[in-house]
Parts: C-alpha cells; structure tokens; sequence
C-alpha cells in the first residue's frame, strides 16, 4: 500500500448563491449613492475646471528627476490597487465573507484608482508642483476617496445590520455636506473648508479599521490608519509649511519631497499594509493541508 498527496481544496460554500440581486439592500445602497452623487452633480455643475492663479506672475514647474519620481508614485497606484483587488477577491471569499461584501471591497479598490486617476489630471495642471487649491479634478479626488473607503469598509461586513445601514447614510450626508462647502470654500479662496473632507476621511478610515480588525483579528490593522491617516497627513501638513509656492516662493525640492513620501509613504503604504495582511490571514493561512490518501 502506497499513499499519495492530495491538496484538493475544499468548496467554498460562499460560492454558491440564489442568484437574488435586486433586494432591499440594493435599493438602500443605491439610495446612499444617489444621495452623494447629487452633491457631485451640484459641483460639477458650478465649480470652475481650472483654478485662477490670481496673479500674472511666472509658475514654477517641477521638472527633470522630481518630476519623474512623482510621475512613477503615481502610477505605482495602478500596479498596486488591481494585485489588492485580486488578493481582497480571493481572501475575503476564503474568510467566509458573502458576494455582496466582496463586490463592494472591489467597488470600493476601483474607485481609489478614479481617485488616483483625477489627481494626476489635477497635478498635470498645477505643472506637478504641489498646492492646495480649489478645483473640479481635486474635488474628484476626494469625492471618490471617500466613497473608495466607504465601500471597502462595507466589503468588510459580513451581514448588515441597523448600524451599518446608519453609517452608510452619514457617510452618504458627509459627501453631500462636503459638496456643499466645497464651493463655497472655492469663492472665498479659505482652505478651512476643506476640513470637514478631512474629517470625513478620518471617521471613514476609522470604521474600516474597525471593521478590518473584526474580519482578521490581528492588531497589526493599526498600521494602516498609522500610514493612511498619520503619514499621509503629517506630509500634507509638511507641504503647507515648507512647500512654498509655485509664484512668489518656489521650493522645489521640499515640495516634491514631501509630495511623493505623502503618496508613498502614506496612502500607499496603508493600502499595501492593508492587503498583505488580507493575504496572509485570508489566502496564505487558508491553504488545504495535505492529506495522506490510501493507494493500492
């Protein structure tokens, strides 16, 4: 008597579904979305494409080297986001996690790379120096990025309840009450109106932390809002102070610094942090044991 191998894995029982698609909880995210997307519409409809410079003088671009890294932080994004969808794809499906809460993990992974998409357009116009300005592709930006994370989160329950359908709607009027400021902080040229973006973010990262940690039950989740929320802000914050301006006081090398450890450092880095730890909990943990199968 011989014996082989057999690593067959065992079917995954969130595999197999009823097929129902248009329920009660379709129609309540639908509405969610409906509520933010008419702030959306709001802005694009009043806010101007390109923000006025306000003066006549020369702006300083950022060329060569610093140009390149910044171009390459960028779209690294597009290189990560797509492996954190597959991996997000196959871990959440191994941890149990039903198909409505994986396709909003997807959705959600998607829509970063929107974000991404319209922030590169932004710094396109700004000529890749960095400033905090009013304008459709940076309202965009944050638009998506917080729907982006307020998805995900979502992809991370697995079965709704009172309270997640009450943060979906204060997320939704959180998109909704940026997008009404957003402008008005546009006419008064006053950056303080972007705070509440800022808050938003912060509350959303908040509950994908939480619900994160639920999910995979490692303490290593922390490291996410420590390089998504922390770096990235202490780099922005950075960029204010010693970034200059590209009219009247150009600090090339700060500016581009800080701008490319803000993305790389920050965000990037949380996102990376974020699937690795998916991948280990959700696709390396749960690979079959090999079994000793009796042959003749």
């Amino acid at each position: 008597m011989s014996f082989q191998t057999n690593t067959q894995p065992m079917s995954n029982p969130q595999e197999t579904t009823n097929g129902k698609i248009f329920n009660a909880n379709l129609v309540f995210i639908g509405l969610c979305f409906l509520i933010g997307l008419a702030g959306f519409g709001y802005v694009l409809a009043i806010l101007p494409e390109i923000a006025d410079p306000g003066t006549d003088l020369p702006r300083t671009c950022i060329t060569g080297g610093w140009k390149l890294g910044l171009i390459i932080t960028h779209v690294l994004t597009f290189v990560l986001i797509p492996l954190a969808m597959r991996i997000f794809y196959q871990g959440l499906q191994n941890l149990g996690l039903p198909s409505r809460a994986i396709f909003a993990s997807q959705l959600g992974l998607a829509f970063i790379m929107v974000a991404i998409a319209s922030e590169i357009g932004w710094h396109v116009t700004q000529c890749w120096y960095y400033q905090n300005d009013f304008t459709m592709l940076n309202f965009m930006f944050y638009f998506f990025l917080i729907s982006a994370f307020a998805l995900w989160s979502d992809g991370l329950v697995e079965t709704p309840s009172n309270i997640t359908k009450l943060l979906n709607i204060v997320f939704a009027i959180s998109l909704l009450i940026v997008s009404i400021l957003y402008p008005l902080g546009y006419k008064a040229d006053n950056d303080s109106f972007k705070i509440p973006i800022y808050i938003a973010l912060t509350l959303v990262f908040a509950v994908l932390t939480y619900r994160g940690y639920q999910v995979l039950q490692d303490w290593k989740i922390i490291f996410v809002p420590i390089f998504s929320v922390g770096v990235n802000l202490t780099f922005i914050v950075l960029l204010d102070k010693f970034g200059g301006n590209p009219y009247t006081d150009p600090q090339v090398t700060f500016n581009a610094l800080f701008h490319i450890l803000h993305d790389l450092g920050g965000t990037e880095a949380g996102v990376a942090i974020f699937t690795w730890l998916v991948y280990s909990k959700g696709i390396a943990a749960q690979k079959p044991t090999p079994k000793l199968v009796p042959q003749n």
